[in-house]
Order: C-alpha cells, then structure tokens, then sequence
C-alpha cells in the first residue's frame, strides 16, 4: 500500500512498484506522480499530480487508464511523443506535453527532466525527478545501459535508480546492474521483470558500494532508508 503524503517527513519520497512491469507511484509530503499506470487500480492514485508516460509500448501506455485518470483528478500528464499522439484528441491541450530529450518540466515545487532511452519505441524517454527537498528518482522505462547514462548520473546526482532488469528486448539482471553502475546511485532498485537475486548478484560484483533493495509489487520503500 502507498504512504500518504502526510506520513513522510521533508527530505523523504515514498516508492511504490505498482505492476510487473515499470509502473510506479513515487510519493513526497508535496506531490504525488505515477509513471506508466498500466494494469493498476486507479483507486489508489487519487492524489496524484502528474501522470508520466516513457514511451507507447502496451506494458507501459494504457491509453484508457491515462484518460480516464486524467479526467477524474484533472492532473497533467507529460509523455513521448507517440504517446502524445495517441492521447491528443482526448486530453485537453493544457494538460499534455510532449516531452522531448532534455526537455524539463515543473510540477509544483518538483522537477521532472526527461533524458533519452536506449530501447526500440518510436521516441522513449526515461525520467528524472527532483523532489522539492532535492531527493532524485531515475526512472529508466525499459532502457539498457548505455555511455551517456554516467553523465545524467552526474548531472542529476541520482539518489534512487530503478533498473529494469527483463522483458525488454536484451534487459537481463547484469543489464539492469550496469545501468545501476554508470549512474552511480545512491540506491539502485530492480524492476520490469523477474531476476532479482540475479540482479543483487551481478551489482555485487560490478558495483559493490552502491547500496540495493529488492521492492515487491505493491509495496512501498521510504528512502532515506530506515527513516520511516
């Protein structure tokens, strides 16, 4: 189940895995975002401010649960540009952007950074959130490893990573654990597939100081670790 906003103290963001895939809820005492609802309940995510699409794959767009979200809590909603595409003609114009590579948006006092994606869509993005308080959450989407993701890593000093680790085209458990390495998180979390121990394994080896967690579908983790 995910936190309330008034159970987290400044400083502190909530993270729900929310499917089997890259669905999340990411929580501060500010603001609430969900990234890729497919196969959610919708009931859980009244409070949410901003819905974030990474690209138009069907485990990752639910075209029918955006609008219909979107309608009943009149958030906005920021998405690639194919998802822009399919979503257009039922959202109104002040409420969807487009997000491109590098481009940046405010959600109240938070800051979202869209940054590119390694993986076969028509235009992905992966995502940067900044907390009001400074906390960073690295959404990859289903991106592999690749060079530039050390520079978002520096760029943003990412303290939270998710890492998918299967599914997509080439994601395995060393994949997601490489990704984990050229971002140099704080705390690198496993998501979009099976393989967790794999994944635990492989960081182990190619990154033994950062820090990991293994998150169940449904449940939450505050971060900072251990200041629930």
């Amino acid at each position: 189940m995910a936190f309330e906003r008034n159970s987290l103290s400044r400083g502190q963001i909530a993270i729900t895995w929310l499917n089997k895939y890259s669905g999340l809820l990411m929580k501060s005492p500010h603001i609430g975002i969900v990234v890729d609802p497919v196969e959610v309940d919708e009931s859980t995510l009244a409070d949410v401010d901003a819905i974030l699409i990474t690209h138009e794959h069907y485990d990752h767009l639910d075209e029918g649960t955006v609008i219909d979200l979107q309608s009943k809590i009149n958030c906005q909603v920021i998405c690639d540009k194919a998802s822009y595409d399919r979503l257009s003609a039922a959202i109104p114009s002040g409420k969807l952007t487009a997000a491109n590579v590098k481009d940046e948006f405010q959600i109240k006092d938070t800051t979202i950074s869209a940054e590119k994606s390694s993986h076969p869509a028509e235009a992905p993005v992966t995502y940067v959130i900044t907390s009001e308080d400074g906390v960073t959450l690295y959404h990859t989407s289903d991106s592999l490893p690749f060079k530039e993701m050390a520079d978002i890593g520096k760029k943003h000093d990412v303290d939270v990573c998710l890492c998918t680790i299967g599914i997509a085209p080439k994601a395995t458990p060393k994949t997601g654990a490489e990704i984990a390495a050229l971002v140099k998180a704080k705390l690198a979390i496993p998501y979009h597939g099976e393989g967790q121990k794999e994944f635990l394994t492989a960081l182990g080896k190619i990154a033994p100081k950062i820090e990991s967690r293994v998150i169940k579908q449904g449940e939450a983790l505050v971060y900072p670790l251990g200041k629930t």
